[in-house]
């Protein structure tokens, strides 16, 4: 307990009138000679205890009156984090109060102890408040100049209005007056928080009106506040600034998210940095929380109902409305636009604090390529920023699958690819060697497995290998590095798959396939899908066996299989043995089926549920495409280029690698058969350079031997050893003793003159097959942005700019900016026009998705205030003048003067009943038994 008025304890000194009092009417009182007095000195003492106590409480109640008085007017408050319990401080002082001034009505011993009990109580009260000022009251010394840092939370709940202003308001208001009233030579640092939180001041500013200014132009930024992150700006900032003293202040609500608190790692490092200043910064938390009563619905999210959405089908797009406020609400109805365009309205009906419903739209979309879709609802709450939700929907104009049959022979339907082809896309031309057409989504082209080439591969989303007994070992190699750079494998292991050459088939991310395959086993009765082992996302959709009559298939013949490899299984068989088993491959996915799709295996083909199950199987190998839907942060960027690895290209329109490279991309691997056509539209077919720059990491150590294919001359660097060269024709370039994991430099370069152009680069890894270096095994080098900015319209309509660059993970589009959630749409160059098939002249939406935690209000725990604590000095103001207050090198707190006034007023009220009773009972008359001798006589006094 400490008092922000503490000379006024001298007026503690009140007490001792009521003593000086009782003293000096005491030393008046003259002893008066009377005989007869003698007679009454029985009554005296009979009444001298009960006057004793009476003249005791009085004394008591009066020195305690004065006390209290003196006690609220000083202000005493409890500072934060208090280390000394003031429920002892503060009756400790008013008793020892009460004792003392009670003291000098007694005598004897008793007057003795009380005394000494009661200066023992003062000063051990003392003692407590001296040490709770030496311990907490020094958090808030002034030291001169300081820097503070004021971090304006601008997310997305700081939109909630509170008598009558958003939360967002308030704090922006609270922070101008705490410029405004600061200390002289303060100097501030502003930080907008968000999703990606900016400094909005290079350095700490002194000159107030630029300060103002910067607060002036602050505008909420939605999503979710990343406050560690924040915090570590303010940071880095506080760090420019020339005073020695810091502070960060923080205006912020009640919410939990965003703040890391699941990872204690990255507050130790926070805590670091802190220590590492010349002065540890204390960290000022005002947090202005929830009101009790919140009416608030959101929309929490929109699905389609269909992995991938097509133009030759309607979707069901899925709108879940939450009511995450403390009130019964009775929103409007939920609006779907599609394209700028609204495409329906459906009401909701009354939602409970708690309650969830899903809104279903059913829309066919006309035309291939992303297509933005917003849902709204008209909340009639105190939150409206979550009141829309945005998503982008890729829709495909058909999905290229390339069915290699491996048992090509006899007619259409005896073949191991025809059912599966046919259950794809029903078209007769299937059935004459062609295509299915755009009428359908799934686009399968069959190809026999003896005729399969190189060309077949390209552009596939999904490659389906039907009972294929192997694969030579350039399109093993070549199938791998696609799967690897984002496409998708399934493959169907009927009776003439040989085992030995899927389980060896490896590569930079180790086996393709889920499951060793194992020997084919035989069942004349047959074996059924078990419909509730669909737990994988691949066939959860037939769980449910009212949802199709998979269960009622006859297997008789499937594959055996070993242990997984990395995948699980995704659905088995009555009998336990494994029916399909998934894996995630590099950025693509791989599937097993252990059973043949044709008449061979069983009657599954004829099933009506089979079309809808290799459709699901299909659609989720291929994945869901590139995702134009991204989480808020500092320059939002999206995955164009599937590739996990490769290496840094640098491509030149000359043969001698001079002057600055036409283009800069990641290439997943040295694997080119350009023949007699350009590289790319910006090169020549002829007299062309490449270099490529990265790192190269084993999968595995020991000696893999390297041989490449060029044409005309390319040449190879790893780590700091000799130069390999080879051009015109395959070459062993020889072999190199590499360790597991170990990044080492690596550098290729290579010319073209004229003629025939190709360049593949390959390894033989210890007990492996000879491959071409996958990209995993590589790592590109630093990023370097390419070509000329993109322009964009971000959600508030404001322009920004993108580019396309190389990444850590293939190609990315990267948004210049802090990412405000909503629809960003972005006019592409030719370049990204070919990467995602987009219409000339088309602009390509992303969508920033809102965090919907923002809308859940989970209030910070004592255990999260507990962790911030043990790297910072946290204060917990509750309003602005408190924060002026430390500037100011005062304290706050919780003031408990008006417990002292309150208990003052009601001993005011019983010390005047108490005296009035004292005084009226000391003039009563009493009737009194006097003793003068042999006979009794009743006298009167």
């Amino acid at each position: 307990m400490l008092f922000l008025n503490p000379w006024l304890l001298a007026g503690l000194v009140a007490v001792a009138i009521p003593i000086i009092i009782h003293l000096v009417r005491r030393q008046a009182a003259k002893p008066i000679e009377w005989g007869a007095m003698r007679f009454l000195f029985d009554t005296v003492a009979m009444r001298r205890r009960k006057m004793e106590w009476e003249d005791l409480l009085l004394m008591a109640a009066r020195c305690l009156l004065l006390g209290l008085v003196a006690l609220a007017i000083a202000r005493p408050f409890v500072p934060p984090d208090s280390s000394v319990p003031w429920l002892f401080v503060l009756p400790a002082v008013l008793v020892g109060i009460a004792l003392l001034g009670a003291s000098f009505v007694l005598s004897g011993k008793a007057k003795w102890i009380l005394r000494i009990s009661s200066l023992v109580l003062i000063f051990a009260a003392a003692g407590l408040v001296l040490l709770e000022r030496t311990l907490n009251l020094k958090r808030f010394e002034a030291s001169g100049r300081r820097d503070v840092a004021l971090i304006i939370d601008a997310s997305s709940s700081m939109d909630l209005s509170m008598d009558g202003k958003t939360v967002f308001t308030r704090a922006v208001e609270e922070a101008k007056q705490l410029v405004k009233e600061a200390p002289r030579g303060t100097a501030f640092l502003v930080v907008l928080g968000g999703p990606a939180p900016e400094a909005k001041t290079a350095a700490p500013l002194t000159h107030r009106a630029d300060v103002l200014g910067v607060l002036d132009s602050l505008k909420p930024i939605g999503g979710t506040f990343r406050a560690h992150e924040a915090l570590g700006v303010a940071t880095l900032g506080l760090a420019q600034g020339t005073n020695a003293s810091k502070e960060i202040v923080v205006f912020t609500d009640a919410q939990r998210a965003g703040w890391r608190f699941d990872n204690p790692n990255a507050w130790d490092g926070l805590g670091e940095a802190w220590k590492a200043m010349p002065a540890k910064p204390k960290l000022v938390l005002r947090d202005f929380g929830v009101p009790n009563s919140l009416r608030n619905v959101s929309i929490a999210s929109i699905e389609p109902s269909r992995r991938i959405v097509g133009t030759d089908r309607e979707v069901i797009l899925r709108v879940t409305v939450e009511n995450t406020g403390t009130e019964a609400v009775t929103p409007g109805p939920v609006s779907m636009e599609i394209g700028g365009a609204k495409t329906g309205e459906k009401p909701v009906g009354l939602l409970v604090a708690g309650q969830k419903e899903t809104v279903e739209f059913r829309h066919r979309f006309a035309k291939a390529g992303p297509q933005a879709v917003v849902a709204r609802i008209d909340g009639r709450d105190d939150l409206a920023s979550d009141d829309k939700a945005e998503r982008v929907v890729l829709v495909r104009g058909n999905l290229p699958v390339l069915l290699v049959d491996g048992n090509p022979a006899g007619s259409f339907f005896e073949r191991a690819a025809g059912y599966s082809a046919l259950a794809l896309a029903p078209s007769p031309d299937l059935r004459r060697g062609k295509t299915a057409g755009d009428a359908y989504l799934m686009d399968p082209e069959v190809v026999p497995a003896p005729e399969l080439k190189e060309e077949d591969l390209e552009g596939r989303a999904v490659i389906v290998l039907a009972d294929v007994p192997r694969l030579p070992e350039r399109l093993a190699s070549k199938i791998s590095a696609k799967v690897a750079d984002g496409a998708g494998l399934f493959v169907i292991a009927g009776p003439r798959a040989e085992a030995a050459f899927y389980n060896q088939w490896t590569a930079g991310d180790g086996p393709l396939l889920a499951m060793a395959l194992g020997d084919v086993a035989v069942d004349p009765e047959g074996t059924s899908p078990a419909p509730a082992t669909f737990l994988h996302e691949a066939v959860a959709l037939f769980k449910d066996e009212k949802n199709s009559d998979l269960a009622t298939a006859k297997v008789k013949q499937w594959r055996k299989t070993g242990e997984p490899t990395g995948g699980v299984q995704a659905a088995a068989f009555l009998n336990g043995d494994p029916f399909l088993a998934a894996k995630n491959y590099g950025n693509g996915r791989t599937l097993l089926a252990t059973c043949a799709f044709d008449a061979r295996s069983g009657n599954l083909p004829a099933l009506r549920g089979f079309v809808p199950l290799l459709h699901e199987l299909v659609a989720w190998t291929a994945g869901s495409g590139t995702e134009l839907n991204v989480e808020a942060a500092w320059s939002p960027s999206v995955a164009l280029h599937g590739s996990s690895g490769g290496l840094t290209a640098s491509y030149w329109p000359n043969r001698e690698w001079k002057g600055k490279p036409k283009f800069v991309r990641t290439d997943p691997a040295i694997d080119f058969r350009w023949g007699d056509k350009q590289p790319d539209k910006r090169l020549p077919a002829d007299r062309f350079s490449i270099e490529w720059r990265g790192q190269l990491v084993p999968p595995v150590s020991g000696e893999y031997e390297l041989t490449a294919e060029a044409d005309d001359v390319i040449q190879v660097r790893i780590g700091d050893g000799k130069t390999f060269e080879t051009g015109w024709g395959r070459k062993e370039l020889g072999k190199i003793t590499l360790e597991q994991g170990k990044a080492i430099p690596f550098l290729a370069t290579y010319y073209e003159e004229g003629g025939d152009a190709y360049a593949r680069l390959y390894w033989t890894p210890p007990g492996g097959m000879r491959q071409i270096i996958p990209t995993h095994a590589f790592r590109p080098e630093k990023v370097r942005e390419t070509g000329a900015p993109l322009r964009v319209m971000d959600p508030t309509g404001l322009p920004r700019q993108a580019v396309l660059r190389p990444a850590r993970v293939g190609r990315e589009l990267a948004i210049d900016g802090a990412a405000v959630p909503g629809i960003y749409q972005v006019t592409p160059d030719e370049e990204l026009q070919a990467l995602l098939n987009l219409p000339a002249g088309a602009a390509m939406p992303v969508a920033v998705i809102r965090d919907a935690g923002e809308s859940q209000f989970e209030p910070r725990t004592l255990d999260d205030l507990a962790m911030i604590r043990k790297h910072s000095d946290l204060l917990l103001p509750t309003s602005v003048g408190d924060i002026v207050g430390v500037l100011q090198g005062k304290g706050f707190g919780r003031e408990i003067w008006k417990v002292l006034a309150v208990a003052g007023f009601v001993l005011f009220l019983l010390e005047s009943v108490l005296a009035r009773w004292v005084s009226r009972n000391r003039r009563t008359a009493e009737d009194v038994r006097v003793d003068f001798g042999q006979d009794a006589v009743w006298g009167r006094r």
